[in-house]
């Protein structure tokens, strides 16, 4: 449960990553091991009446008409805002929020909800760099559309966000600081751990362990997060 790391007063969890990374799998763990909301963009797209395999055959994989499921999209954003605004109002300790998060403005509309509320955001950037790996994870998906969380079957949802992808390395707090950000790299099952806040890092490594890597004992020379946010499943021109 969350109190067992009661030294960070409130914490939002900031589930990140391209489509078939993992976040809802980590998200599950760490809302198993520590309670507290969860907020799934998958849940809140079926709430919303959002079909994602519906959008694919209507915009021919994303090729067309895609401003209409775009807007959808904001609109889901907006609706976890709604949901994360509420949770912390009523003074939730812990609040997991699961989506994609490829947008630099939709995470620093979190960030800006955490400074409000006086809760502090800690990024979990969930990667898959397999390019093989990440296909065999979308064919899993096939004839379980109907299930939330395997919603995104298709490859096409890959290229789609990739298109707009964002990394979250650089992103900052209002205050100028840098976001706390732990990588998982869900192949490996393999974390790097940033230096704090400790109550995160021990919630997170206590959920998502073992096998961590703790950046501050990288190899000298290794990057503390690998360069890019997705693997392009075609070659680019």
């Amino acid at each position: 449960m969350v109190e067992s790391h009661s030294t960070l007063a409130r914490l939002v969890v900031v589930m990140c990553g391209m489509p078939a990374a993992g976040k809802t799998t980590a998200a599950a763990r760490i809302h198993a091991a520590a309670d507290g909301v969860l907020i799934r963009s998958c849940d809140v797209f079926q709430d919303l009446g959002i079909d994602v395999p519906a959008w694919v055959v209507r915009t021919r994989g994303f090729t067309q008409d895609v401003d209409a499921f775009q807007r959808l999209r904001v609109a889901a954003y907006a609706e976890m805002t709604r949901r994360l605004t509420h949770a912390l109002a009523q003074g939730a300790a812990l609040v997991i929020v699961d989506a994609v998060h490829g947008a630099r403005a939709s995470r620093d509309g979190v960030y800006a909800l955490c400074e409000r509320f006086g809760a502090t955001p800690v990024v979990i950037w969930c990667r898959c760099d397999d390019v093989e790996e990440i296909a065999r994870r979308f064919a899993s998906r096939r004839g379980r559309e109907h299930q939330p969380e395997h919603e995104a079957s298709d490859l096409s949802v890959y290229k789609n966000v990739a298109d707009h992808w964002q990394d979250p390395s650089a992103d900052r707090l209002p205050s100028g600081a840098p976001v706390p950000l732990i990588v998982f790299d869900t192949r490996r099952q393999r974390l790097q751990l940033p230096d704090g806040p400790a109550a995160a890092v021990g919630l997170v490594r206590d959920a998502l362990g073992p096998g961590q890597l703790r950046v501050s004992e990288r190899a000298a020379g290794a990057p503390a997060v690998p360069a890019g946010g997705r693997v392009p499943l075609t070659p680019r021109s």
